[in-house]
């Protein structure tokens, strides 16, 4: 099998795990929760997606923090620049509250289309757990494959709001405590836990229109639960993979961090997501009285 052909199977075997894991067709325009009253913070971003050092893909990010809501959704694509990646296009969506340091989402969708081929997903949820899911195409029938029961579907996130990390109180400076956690997620089809790891602290400064300040450094692990084949080789290249890593910056005037820069190693190079642009706001909303 040709080099191509073989990198394009990995991505076709991971395209469901990797959308959540690490937003790689990352577009972010959110949508306002509507919270009368509440300050709100607008998140802007663009992202630049490389292998082995040549882009693939770009991305943009706009997002919306409304009192304890959010709201988001997310578009992106690489495109086949050369036979080692295909076309494809990712729209993610979802919505939600924080509670303190715990992450509540209320409803999550996606989709992906690759050569002509499609994934949806569509989840509602309630105090972490899962109330109705349609997930297309169904997992396909195999007698190593693990089970989902209704157990997995319980005290979870989406693959959006996995990687929306709460600290406690706006302007904490990000450490271990960011890291240092061990988050469950369902994403339609299948159950793993992501593991994050304190791997360290780095300084950046990308100018204005960037993020300039300290980054924590997480080392991320991703351990199958429910869902996956023991027989297959869909998860491997994560599973093993001691070559994941995401940077975490706080978003301005909120007690969130997100992912500035996201590495997943693969035998083809490395795997990077980083932002090119990475800008906030903050507006004060008054109740209207009707």
């Amino acid at each position: 099998m040709r080099k191509g052909g073989r990198l394009a199977g990995w991505f076709k075997r991971r395209r469901r795990l990797a959308a959540g894991l690490a937003a790689i067709l990352l577009a972010l325009p959110v949508v306002a929760a509507q919270s009368r009253g509440a300050d709100s913070t607008d998140f802007r971003a663009t992202y630049a997606i490389t292998l082995g050092g040549t882009v693939i893909g770009h991305a943009s990010a706009q997002s919306r923090f409304t009192g304890s809501s959010y709201a988001a959704a997310i578009r992106g694509s690489t495109s086949g620049v050369s036979r080692m990646v295909t076309d494809a296009t990712a729209e993610l969506a979802g919505t939600g509250r924080i509670a303190g340091r715990q992450v509540l989402p209320s409803s999550f969708r996606l989709e992906t289309m690759e050569r002509g081929f499609g994934t949806y997903v569509r989840m509602a949820m309630q105090a972490g757990r899962v109330t109705d899911v349609v997930a297309v195409p169904s997992l396909s029938k195999a007698p190593d494959r693990i089970p989902v029961r209704e157990s997995h579907k319980t005290d979870v996130v989406d693959p959006l709001s996995a990687f929306l990390v709460p600290m406690d109180r706006p302007g904490q400076p990000p450490g271990r405590l960011a890291c240092n956690r061990r988050i469950k997620v369902f994403d339609g089809w299948t159950r793993f836990d992501v593991e994050l790891t304190f791997k360290g602290m780095k300084a950046v400064d990308g100018g204005s229109d960037t993020y300039a300040g300290q980054v924590v450094v997480c080392g991320l692990k991703v351990i199958p639960i429910a869902g996956h084949r023991l027989g297959g080789d869909a998860l491997d290249d994560l599973v093993d993979n001691e070559r994941i890593e995401v940077w975490l910056v706080p978003i301005d005037k909120t007690a969130l961090l997100v992912p500035f820069r996201i590495v997943i190693g693969t035998r083809w190079g490395d795997l990077v997501v980083y932002a090119t642009r990475f800008t906030t706001s903050a507006s004060s909303q008054r109740a209207s009285i009707n």
